[in-house]
């Protein structure tokens, strides 16, 4: 019995990366929102956020943090609540100690990026380093 258990979880263990890789949505949409984007890209100091299709990354004065998974979209982030007005897709992926997620949005101004924190990424950058919408950098 402790063998055929033992298997069962063998196989689930290979299936996971299977669970986890990119569909052809995820991928089209890390890739409309692919670049570096800040709230102020004038300021080369200034919180940055990263987008690619293989990582998400923020980074502000010295300090980052960059996804460990491959990043994936969610269209359906807020269940059955209403979604703000704008939202596009959720892009996240876990980073250590965290998961990084930036909500991609629209407005009249065009695309930007919000980031949904939790206590790490708070804690490491600070609440005012992480607020306002990111805009793409030239």
């Amino acid at each position: 019995m402790k063998s055929t258990a033992a298997a069962l979880l063998l196989g689930l263990g290979a299936m996971a990366p299977a669970w986890a890789q990119q569909s052809p949505n995820d991928i089209e949409m890390l890739t409309k929102y692919a670049g570096s984007w800040a709230v102020d890209c004038s300021k080369p100091a200034g919180t940055r956020l990263t987008v690619g299709t293989k990582a998400l990354k923020i980074s502000a004065d010295g300090k980052q943090v960059q996804t460990s998974a491959t990043p994936m979209a969610a269209f359906s982030w807020f269940g059955r609540q209403q979604p703000p007005p704008g939202f596009e897709a959720a892009l996240l992926a876990d980073a250590p100690n965290t998961q990084l997620v930036f909500m991609a949005m629209g407005d009249k101004a065009g695309p930007y990026l919000t980031v949904s924190a939790d206590g790490p990424l708070d804690n490491q950058f600070g609440k005012a380093a992480l607020a306002g919408k990111f805009r793409r950098c030239p």
